[in-house]
């Protein structure tokens, strides 16, 4: 696995990449980072060159200097791609990276033969606005001397595996989400106010919805499909919000077929 930097116009941006053969790109979740993908491109690698771009305030990619809008986590994407030479690809992303993909599939039609969107759904106007007023209203817990809101944390994330996920994995996705919490600017909100449904109505390449089937964040996937015009969707059983560090061969397998038909 070879890991570097390139620039983008709001700071660099960290990727890693390995094996050989066409282009996959792959996009983390808000608030992880590529780690989210290292077990599954160890299937992969043998058939693809993979490449797992780390987005802006997150992992080791630079923090931006101001909060950053929805086109700015697309763009810079963007310039990593042309900076690394990845001219066309195919592109998987999971929840808010799942958006970054269809946008940049959307602008640049042409440069995407595929997506895998994974987490990726649909609310209505007024979801979002109950959603958005939420995320305002709620206060993070406040850091204390006795830990007590780490413990209020653990019980949150403790839970959003499948039934055999073990604890240690939940521990280990649990530590990366704590450390990208301390970043500067939170993505959700930004990606949350986007116009997916418009995106979608673009989209030219084959898509391919995918979703852990106990995935509490996840709704509307259906209308999504309605939405795209050459699209199909897949559910993985018993798993939750963190499918790809839970089934990262069996999720492997179902991207390699969704590509290899076409």
């Amino acid at each position: 696995m070879k890991r570097g930097y390139v620039d983008s116009d709001m700071g660099q941006m960290h990727y890693w990449k390995t094996g050989s053969g066409p282009n996959l790109v792959l996009l983390h979740q808000s608030t992880q980072t590529a780690e989210e993908y290292k077990d599954m491109a160890a299937f992969l690698e043998d058939k693809y060159t993979v490449w797992a771009i780390e987005w802006l305030g997150h992992g080791m990619t630079d923090d931006p200097t101001r909060e950053p809008e929805m086109a700015d986590y697309t763009r810079t994407v963007i310039q990593a791609m042309d900076a690394l030479g990845i001219d066309k690809a195919a592109m998987l992303g999971h929840h808010g990276g799942g958006s970054i993909c269809i946008d940049i599939a959307a602008q640049q039609p042409d440069r995407v033969t595929h997506i895998v969107a994974s987490g990726t759904g649909h609310r209505s106007p007024e979801e979002l606005e109950g959603l958005l007023k939420h995320r305002t209203d709620t206060a993070q817990p406040e850091i204390t001397a006795d830990g007590a809101f780490l413990n209020k944390m653990w019980n949150i994330y403790a839970t959003l595996g499948g039934p055999n996920t073990p604890m240690s994995l939940m521990h280990r996705v649990f530590l990366v989400n704590m450390k990208e919490r301390m970043r500067p600017y939170d993505a959700h909100d930004p990606i949350l106010k986007w116009n997916k449904a418009e995106a979608c109505a673009k989209l030219t390449c084959p898509v391919l919805l995918m979703q852990g089937e106990l995935d509490t964040f996840v709704t509307g996937q259906e209308h999504l499909l309605d939405v795209i015009e050459d699209s199909r969707r897949v559910v993985m059983k018993d798993i939750g919000a963190f499918l790809f560090y839970e089934a990262p061969e069996e999720i492997a397998k179902v991207v390699d077929e969704f590509l290899s038909e076409g």
